[in-house]
């Protein structure tokens, strides 16, 4: 590792903030490669010119964000980013804003990225995929009338077809929004007549699927959304009403 790989901080922003600024940058211009480990704490001291504390305040920060992981009596490593630690941080945004995303804005965006999901779901889709697909399949039919299993499967069907792309960028950026319209998919799911017309359509996206039918498996979805937006837009509605 360099001598001078670290800069003495200025002192105008938090002092561990600009700390981290530091390393981050260095991680992710590859400066600092996974698996490398940290120079130990008084080392970092005298290379930033901070104390201990804003040094392990700054090492806290990079862990939080899954940059960074201490090793207890060996020292801080580079952490390889995982899917679920993105995942979790766009679901951490959706979920704790002040004001909360709006079931329009989760709807415009499933639209973006589902309909193309399923169109390459139906060109990419593996033996083991259409199996998981069909296994979720049967558990929503089984659970029609437990709302709280009939929308965490309808939900993990959706994440599945990500996953049947071939390409994890469509499940990470697609479980989140799932996470996000739980709640809202239970309460349609308890109304007369909508599991059995979700079943139907998920039906369809999955024959598409199995047939191979891109074009077909598109629109398949989208009238799935459609549907979907119509029954929970009903469901919160009636919530609203109810004293």
């Amino acid at each position: 590792m360099e001598d001078r790989l670290y800069s003495p901080v200025k002192r105008q922003d938090r002092l561990s903030i600009q700390v981290a600024n530091q390393i981050q940058d260095l991680i992710l211009s590859k400066h600092l490669k996974v698996g490398d480990r940290l120079p130990p704490e008084r080392e970092l001291c005298q290379q930033f010119g901070v104390s201990r504390t804003v040094i392990r305040e700054a090492i806290r920060a990079l862990e939080a964000k899954g940059l960074l992981t201490s090793q207890g009596g060996s020292g801080t490593y580079v952490k390889g980013l995982q899917s679920e630690d993105v995942a979790d941080s766009i679901g951490m945004y959706i979920t704790t804003r002040d004001k909360p995303i709006s079931h329009a804005k989760l709807m415009e965006v499933r639209r973006v990225l589902e309909v193309q999901i399923a169109a390459l779901a139906a060109e990419r889709a593996t033996e083991e995929s259409i199996e998981e697909l069909d296994g979720l399949l049967a558990r929503m039919d089984e659970a029609q009338d437990d709302p709280h299993a009939f929308a965490k499967f309808d939900l993990e069907f959706h994440v599945a077809l990500a996953h049947a792309t071939g390409n994890e960028l469509f499940e990470i950026l697609l479980d989140p929004f799932m996470d996000a319209l739980y709640e809202a998919r239970r309460l349609a799911s308890k109304l007369p007549g909508v599991p059995e017309e979700a079943m139907g359509l998920h039906r369809d996206i999955l024959a598409k699927v199995k047939a191979g039918d891109a074009e077909g498996a598109a629109q398949a979805m989208a009238v799935h959304l459609d549907q979907s937006n119509r029954v929970i837009l009903r469901a919160l509605k009636q919530q609203a009403t109810q004293p």
